[in-house]
Parts: structure tokens; sequence; C-alpha cells
């Protein structure tokens, strides 16, 4: 069995125990079940996930960045729900200038190095 197909295995049990944790309440466990080291291409389902989480429990500011992660991830256009999420959050946490920003972005008014001019990293 190769590396990569380990990782997948990992990630995919971790993400079904964090799915059934949740079904059951359990929240703070599901986050453990996705601290996860070296997610390769899983990165970006996982951070959207759990901002999902996150945002579920009124945790704003750190599902923003869970999902700003994932929007650094995901490759033009599967990004844009990454982007709108991040705007929803934002908006939430009282940042409204932000939020519009990044709803722009979202929309795809904005390219991609309006908020990444480094090469990809903030």
């Amino acid at each position: 069995m190769t590396p990569e197909q380990r990782r997948t295995i990992l990630v995919t049990r971790r993400l079904r125990e964090a799915a059934g944790y949740l079904e059951l309440g359990l929240v703070d466990q599901a986050l453990q079940c996705l601290e996860i080291e070296d997610l390769g291409p899983w990165e970006g389902p996982v951070s959207m996930f759990k901002g999902q989480i996150l945002a579920s429990q009124g945790r704003y500011l750190d599902a923003a960045a869970a999902f700003e992660r994932a929007a650094q991830v995901f490759p033009p256009p599967h990004d844009r729900l990454a982007w709108y999420t991040l705007s929803q959050c934002l908006r939430q946490a009282g940042d409204t200038v932000r939020a519009i920003q990044v709803l722009g972005r979202a929309r795809g008014a904005y390219p991609r190095q309006y908020f990444f001019p480094t090469g990809g990293e903030v």
C-alpha cells in the first residue's frame, strides 16, 4: 500500500468518525478527529468541514480561518464556496468591509492575485 493510499484511508476514516460525533452532538470530539497532520489533497475538504462545524457553534472567527485555508487550496472555480462561506463568517463576526471584499472574490469579481499577491499564500 502506498503512502497516498494510507493517507486516503486515514482521512476518510477520520471524516466518518467526525460525522458520527456530530450526529451525536459531540462537537469537540468531531473537531479532534479532524486534527490530522499531512492532509495532502484532503486539506481543502477537511478545512471546509472544520469551518462548517465551527460556524454552527457560533465560532465565526475560527470558522473564517478554516474557510480561508480552504479557499487557498481549492483551485478556481472550486474555491468559490469557500470564499462565500468565509464572507458569511466575517459578516457574522462583524468585519463587514472584509466580508464584502471576500464576497466579491466569491462572485469572481476580483482575481485570485488580489487576495494572494505573493503567489498563493497570505
